[in-house]
């Protein structure tokens, strides 16, 4: 009987981690959207609005935030 409760609860973690990897991946996805707009308005010369400094800015929490997906998704 404990074997299927132990099997229930590594499932039900199983797959809380593994909803919390899809709203990661979807949150990588809208930033490397927006890296992209940032890589075209350089390519193109453009001037970088505030905001496009400041998410460039931000990118060294970004990649520690995507070293945590990966090592969640390792663990699955």
């Amino acid at each position: 009987m404990n074997d299927i409760m132990d099997t229930s609860a590594l499932r039900l973690v199983h797959e809380e981690k593994l909803k919390d990897l899809q709203r990661q991946q979807a949150n990588l996805k809208v930033i490397e959207a927006e890296l992209n707009k940032i890589n075209a308005k350089i390519n193109k010369k453009e001037e970088l609005t505030n905001d496009d400094t400041k998410f460039i800015g931000n990118l060294g929490w970004l990649t520690a935030l995507s070293v945590s997906i990966a090592a969640v998704a390792a663990s699955l």
